[in-house]
């Protein structure tokens, strides 16, 4: 299927796939604002063959509500909901904000990515980095958490020598597929083609926020032989972690 340049993904490239990170539990942050809305992306997800999704609510100071108990909750009940109409197996995570919040989030006790308890998805302002995150991060690194950073190639502030930095001191980096589509601007898509090509990227989700993106710009992904081969290592990281 390959010649020269880049190719659409194959219709059957996500089957039996695994995403990390998604806003689908309804009505806790800027994600789905409904159960409805939550079931349907499930149902159109399972046509596409996905077989297990994280959920990953924003942990931040703009979500005052989302603690551990709250969301744990929350997920209960949509997770028995969501049985009754597909068979994707969900999963509960976070994604945390590196704010004046983290620390709190981080006695109370991570929801965190993997089955054995030490993944912790980590994002930061898109705009600049702010004081005071390196030393969060080797708190909790001390503590044995692996940091995941969500989406860098969307930190404006973020360039070559930061992404070396923070590979060298082990933080692992998840990418956002839309970027690879233009879904967050030119910058973020020659970012994010970058990293895939250098082989930065450990996992990669969807980051989904609503049906109407996703269906948008997920046909629009094109990708040449090596960021394919690169983006189905992605997939299988993505297996090995939730389990």
């Amino acid at each position: 299927m390959f010649g020269l340049g880049k190719h659409y993904l194959p219709d059957d490239f996500f089957r039996g796939a695994c995403d990390i990170h998604s806003h689908l539990l309804p009505g806790v942050d800027d994600g789905f604002p409904t159960v409805e809305k939550s079931l349907h992306a499930l149902k159109k997800l399972e046509e596409r063959g996905i077989k297990k999704m994280v959920l990953t609510p924003h942990f931040m100071k703009d979500y005052p509500d989302n603690d551990r108990a709250n969301i744990m909750a929350k997920f209960e009940v949509f997770k028995a909901e969501a049985s009754k109409v597909c068979s994707i197996e969900l999963h509960l995570a976070a994604e945390y904000m590196l704010d004046a919040q983290f620390m709190e989030h981080y006695k109370q006790g991570f929801l965190t990515l993997d089955k054995d308890g030490n993944h912790v998805l980590c994002e930061t302002s898109y705009m600049m980095y702010e004081p005071g995150i390196t030393e969060m991060i080797y708190d909790i690194m001390c503590e044995n958490y692996q940091p995941v950073v969500a989406h860098p190639e969307r930190y404006e502030y973020a360039n070559r020598d930061n992404y070396f930095r923070w590979k060298d001191k082990r933080y692992e980096f998840q990418l956002n597929i839309l970027s690879l589509a233009g879904a967050y601007g030119e910058m973020a898509v020659a970012k994010a083609h970058y990293l895939l090509k250098e082989g930065m990227y450990d996992y990669v989700g969807s980051d989904m926020h609503g049906l109407g993106n996703f269906e948008r710009f997920f046909p629009e992904i094109r990708l040449n032989k090596k960021e394919m081969g690169e983006l189905e290592r992605l997939l299988g990281n993505n297996k090995k972690l939730v389990g």
